[in-house]
């Protein structure tokens, strides 16, 4: 296993990913010596770049010993991402309360009576229409 990174590259890898949002494989391949080191150094240093909060987006290609190209993946959606966690707390921090939206001309209140009452003629209407309907069906068929 080769010695530790030196800290220099690791902060300059930071500040990269912290610019960008990401790393990614050639990002890792211009600031280290990938073509000398395992894939479990690389894996340690994405390791520690992740704990620094910096998303690393690897390929295959870097860790494997012998790359083969892939084909692109078809997207068939789009994938929108959970806000960071920067965004979450500002959400949380949220102080003030949600306003509420001013309140149109008030319709006249039917009473509980009146709503129950209109729905039973619904109802009962609804039902005679569906008997007319069967009724007629049944003489049209003759039977």
């Amino acid at each position: 296993m080769q010695p530790a990174l030196d800290s220099n590259t690791l902060d300059r890898l930071i500040a990269l990913g912290r610019q960008q949002g990401h790393l990614t494989n050639r990002d890792l391949e211009d600031n280290l010596p990938i073509a000398s080191m395992s894939a479990e150094d690389i894996a340690l240093i994405v390791v520690q770049l992740e704990e620094t909060g910096v998303s690393v987006e690897l390929d295959a290609s870097l860790v494997s010993p012998d790359p083969k190209p892939s084909p692109a993946p078809v997207r068939s959606a789009v994938i929108i991402p959970f806000p960071d966690r920067a965004a979450a707390a500002r959400m949380k921090q949220r102080k003030a309360p949600l306003q509420k939206a001013p309140a149109s001309a008030p319709a006249p209140a039917k009473s509980p009576g009146q709503k129950s009452r209109a729905a039973h003629w619904a109802v009962a209407v609804s039902g005679l229409l569906v008997l007319a309907l069967l009724v007629g069906i049944v003489k049209m068929l003759g039977v």
